[in-house]
């Protein structure tokens, strides 16, 4: 949350200096200062409410300056108000978007991390991309019988610089993960630990993730208080490329990953990677167990 609130900080300190820019400048020509001089009629006081819905909307810059540009063009006043103001609001938005963004490069909080799980195998991702920031835990799950049923399990803690909403978090960066591809570079590591623990093999960067058309809510209970939260959810297909020569790939395994939203523009994620093999691809698809543990730590 610390991140949210040292971006808009700063967003507000580029406002108020814009105003105290403006006010010496007119005072120092001898005229009376009114703020409708800067951006236009209500252009500050705009500004300012824009900011604080960063913290109530959901998709934040995304509808927020779309819906914003739409509502000012309205009117004939609000057009011919943009004519005259057109380039220093144009700076300004820019201004604005760049510092946001550049909020995405602060660094996040630790991930979740079960003490049930005992220490993450690794603290880092080689792999990651560089924008937003994010950090990430690994765990190899290895079955105390031996058998099949091994997971590999990240925890992350992703900034999102495009809202500092709560409401719908969650959502909305897994959707911009599938949009983007997000996911695929995050992987990498993932694969390459399945890879030791099974008998295929699996070349990380000849993976495709296929989604599977499921529920995008999933219902978890907290494992510790009983209470229920209901989660985003992504499922995928693993498919190795190598391994078929269909152009989709050959499945060797599936995906969960479930997002929990915070404020501040942070979210926090679960990633499980399964074999083909694991029997709770078919008993308990959505991780029932890990997922309930991973919650009662946050």
């Amino acid at each position: 949350m610390i991140g949210g609130v040292i971006t808009t900080l700063i967003l507000i300190a580029l406002i108020v200096s814009l105003v105290i820019y403006h006010k010496k400048k007119v005072e120092a020509d001898g005229r009376y200062f009114e703020r409708h001089e800067i951006l236009g009629e209500y252009g500050i006081e705009t500004l300012i409410i824009c900011l604080l819905l960063l913290w109530l909307v959901p998709w934040g810059l995304f509808i927020i300056i779309p819906v914003a540009l739409l509502i000012s063009l309205a009117s004939p006043a609000g057009r011919e108000s943009w004519k005259q103001f057109t380039r220093i609001r144009i700076y300004v938005v820019i201004s604005l978007c760049m510092i946001l963004f550049a909020g995405g490069f602060i660094p996040a909080s630790e991930p979740i991390s079960p003490s049930q799980w005992g220490e993450p195998l690794l603290k880092e991702n080689p792999n990651a991309p560089l924008f937003p920031s994010g950090n990430q835990y690994t765990w190899v799950m290895l079955p105390s019988d031996g058998g099949l049923n091994v997971e590999i399990v990240q925890s992350l803690k992703l900034r999102i610089p495009y809202q500092f909403s709560k409401f719908a978090s969650g959502s909305t960066s897994l959707d911009l993960a599938d949009i983007f591809n997000m996911e695929q570079s995050r992987l990498k590591q993932a694969v390459e630990l399945l890879d030791e623990q099974i008998v295929f093999n699996l070349d990380s960067d000849e993976m495709n993730l296929i989604e599977i058309i499921a529920p995008d809510k999933h219902m978890y209970v907290d494992s510790v208080s009983g209470i229920e939260y209901n989660l985003d959810v992504r499922l995928y297909e693993l498919r190795s490329l190598t391994l078929s020569s269909d152009s989709e790939g050959f499945k060797v395994g599936e995906v969960i990953c479930a997002a929990s939203g915070g404020w501040g523009g942070e979210v926090d994620l679960l990633v499980v990677v399964r074999p083909i093999s694991h029997t709770g691809i078919q008993q308990d698809r959505y991780a029932e167990r890990l997922v309930s543990q991973w919650i009662s730590s946050n």
